[in-house]
């Protein structure tokens, strides 16, 4: 019996995420090395798209899932995984500034990589089994809705000076959002050419 959506439980969604993350890392991986026209507009391609992708997600996690963790789980563990968080966005700040054609691009790209396959790795673990050792499944899927709303709303661009506090980020991105979904109209970033 496969799930719907409405089904889906936030582990799922953002186990679901994880592994998106890591389909675009893997095509990521094996341009490593290659710098012709069409290979760089694709690593700025899957480059931009695993951003977005990211700064959704973790703006979801730090503000509809890490304070229930702080409250009813593990303080520490939330902890960790904010700081995680603010490593891998001080990572894609540089790389949105990067050229993928600098010789550097590649090394930045496979941080990023390191730092959420590690984060990922972190929260497959611990966290999401405590999550669902913790709350019930109607919870659970309660969770995952929520976590769709924001991300539907969440800035698309990091924002490195903003706290990962869940507050901040509550009050912070719409107008981040905006902004971001303006410039990304604006320049075409995140609509891929196929």
């Amino acid at each position: 019996m496969t799930q719907t959506e409405s089904q889906r439980d936030v582990v799922d969604l953002l186990s679901a995420d994880h592994r998106e993350f890591d389909r675009v890392f893997t095509e990521l991986e094996g341009l490593f090395g290659q710098s012709g026209p069409d290979v760089l507009q694709r690593k700025r391609e899957l480059v931009d798209e695993v951003t977005i992708g990211l700064v959704k997600h973790s703006v979801a996690e730090e503000t509809r899932v890490y304070p229930l963790v702080e409250e009813q789980v593990d303080r520490a563990e939330a902890e960790a995984s904010k700081h995680e968080h603010a490593e891998a966005e001080e990572t894609m700040k540089r790389l949105e500034r990067m050229d993928p054609g600098d010789p550097a691009f590649d090394t930045e790209v496979a941080t990023l990589i390191r730092e959420i396959r590690h984060h990922v790795e972190h929260e497959e673990a611990r966290m999401f089994t405590e999550l669902r050792a913790t709350f019930p499944r109607q919870r659970l899927v309660e969770m995952a809705r929520e976590v769709e709303r924001v991300k539907a709303l969440a800035p698309t661009r990091p924002h490195p000076m903003t706290p990962n506090e869940g507050v901040v980020r509550t009050v912070a991105g719409p107008v981040a959002s905006l902004l971001d979904h303006l410039r990304d109209a604006v320049t075409g970033r995140g609509k891929t050419t196929d």
